[in-house]
């Protein structure tokens, strides 16, 4: 340390020597701390913007802007002090946190990699040319040092009392003046749950219809047995006037493998989008021939498989920025978006021809992609800002259960609350599928016990009627009869009907789920 010292003193003789040389680190080294303030002021106010104009209430980026409003009055003084008096300590514990975070970020947002670079010559010149020693008497000093550590303390603890305060009591009191199309789905066969078996008798199809609920009947592309499962249900709704829609999934888990690198491919994707062409032309030729009660619509599962869902959400939930930047860097620069929207135009136009409306199911993070009109991490669901323009009906795949078993826990009802909040800024063709309701064992057997009372269900439903979403699909009815019973339709009925109101708490970990995706976007103009 003595060696490190007495290199640096001689170091900083030698650049005095040369006035004009000391003149300029010293502005280049102010000016990179500039730039890192407004780097970091940037990105903190376009996430908040970002969801607020994306329908989130601004009370939800409370804990956000706890920090950023100290921010705008502590880092200009201390860059001023260092300006000024070349006080150089705690400019020199922001450069380090900077370089760390721009390193970490560069992995994927390639543009700080300058910033890396010139953060790392930042660092070593304010170590030679800045003043560590304290100016002044040793009280004033301490005085200074004390009232300093109360201000950081009360910074920091504004973050966890704000988020536990606001996960404690209700941030968000919904009223509901229309109650939503309800739809239920049906799957034919294991998806994210393993197959129930449900038979469309005439009692379960006369609940449906008394209680006004619509069906989706879910199928998996390359299984025989969903599609004979598929036939059955259209039979029994043939002589009916049930309306109901059927949802097309792709064995995308097969394509990606058990332990996926990338979260989407080219190649992935066109053989999605083949799947899909090859099960309508099926859907059409063979299971409809004979049925004059026809689908209300038809749904092409765009959304990532359990195994990306939770490559995504593993590195997402430790905080591994560094692998979760490489995972989204290799995914987004592993697609030809060109590509992808012809086989989407291929599919769309197969579809026009059907003669039946059709849509999407996509993830939830492509309304955030959509905020700045942008087609970067919405290409993982195949789609891009002008392809999903195309299609008729666009439904969000929302479900509490898939969300909470990657984040470790119950994410509550902020989730709904949320997106709903956001889906309702769109178009009426937008939709949300939440789920998945009644106590049930996933296909690797981890337990869900998300809904474990109807009210839970219930307040979900009125907070996504309630912020405007006009259609909602639950997941899922055979599920929903086994936990609650066979009489709980009537009875789900009356409770959506009579609820009007809706509350919601808060959950930091959606919010900051959320905000990643937002900043990824802010600094899109220099992924490289």
């Amino acid at each position: 340390m003595s060696q490190l010292l007495e290199a640096r003193r001689s170091l900083r003789r030698r650049v005095n020597l040369i006035p004009k040389y000391d003149v300029f680190v010293h502005r280049f080294i102010t000016a990179i701390l500039i730039v890192d303030m407004i780097l970091i002021l940037y990105a903190m106010i376009s996430v908040t913007l970002g969801m607020t104009l994306g329908g989130v209430g601004f009370i939800d980026s409370l804990p956000l802007a706890l920090y950023i409003l100290p921010l705008f009055v502590f880092l200009p003084i201390m860059i001023r002090s260092y300006h000024r008096d070349r006080l150089a300590i705690w400019n020199f514990i922001f450069l380090v946190i900077c370089t760390v975070f721009f390193g970490m970020l560069s992995v994927l947002v390639r543009g700080f990699i300058l910033c890396l670079v010139l953060n790392v010559a930042a660092l070593f010149l304010v170590f030679i040319m800045g003043r560590f020693r304290p100016r002044g008497t040793l009280r004033d000093v301490g005085k200074k040092g004390v009232v300093f550590l109360i201000l950081a303390n009360l910074l920091g603890l504004a973050f966890p009392i704000t988020t536990v305060l606001m996960g404690q009591y209700p941030i968000a009191t919904v009223t509901v003046d229309a109650v939503s199309e309800i739809r239920f789905s049906v799957p034919l066969a294991d998806f994210d749950f393993p197959y129930q078996n449900l038979t469309p008798t005439p009692q379960l199809l006369s609940a449906i219809q008394v209680n006004n609920f619509l069906v989706d009947l879910h199928i998996l592309e390359n299984e025989d047995s969903s599609w004979s499962r598929l036939r059955t249900w259209l039979v029994a709704f043939n002589d009916t006037e049930i309306s109901y829609s059927i949802t097309l999934t792709a064995n995308r888990g097969m394509l990606a493998g058990n332990n996926p690198h990338s979260l989407a491919t080219t190649e992935l994707l066109e053989n999605v989008f083949e799947s899909h062409g090859n099960a309508l032309s099926q859907l059409l030729d063979s299971e409809l021939a004979e049925i004059t009660n026809r689908p209300e619509f038809l749904l092409f599962d765009m959304t990532l498989s359990r195994q990306e869902w939770q490559a995504l959400m593993m590195r997402t939930r430790n905080l591994d920025l560094i692998g979760f930047g490489d995972l989204m860097r290799t995914s987004i620069y592993s697609i030809d978006k060109t590509r992808i929207e012809n086989a989407s135009s291929t599919l769309y136009g197969a579809a026009i021809a059907s003669g039946i409306s059709s849509g999407l199911l996509i993830e939830t993070f492509v309304l955030d992609d959509l905020i700045d009109g942008d087609s970067l991490t919405m290409s993982l669901c195949g789609v891009t800002s002008s392809s999903i323009q195309n299609w008729d009906r666009i439904s969000v795949l929302c479900s509490r259960s898939r969300f909470s078993f990657e984040m470790n826990g119950d994410v509550g009802e902020y989730l709904v609350h949320s997106y709903s909040r956001s889906i309702s800024r769109l178009e009426n063709t937008w939709s949300i599928r939440i789920g998945e309701t009644g106590n049930s064992t996933d296909v690797v057997g981890r337990i869900d016990n998300v809904y474990e009372d109807l009210g839970i269900l219930v307040n979900d439903i009125a907070l996504a009627s309630g912020n405007g979403v006009a259609q909602i699909t639950l997941n899922s009815l055979p599920s929903f009869l086994t936990a609650f019973g066979n009489d709980s339709l009537s009875t789900l009925r009356t409770s959506i009907n009579t609820a009007q109101q809706a509350i919601a708490t808060y959950t930091f970990r959606i919010y900051a789920f959320r905000a990643v995706f937002i900043a990824i976007d802010s600094f899109d103009y220099i992924m490289l």
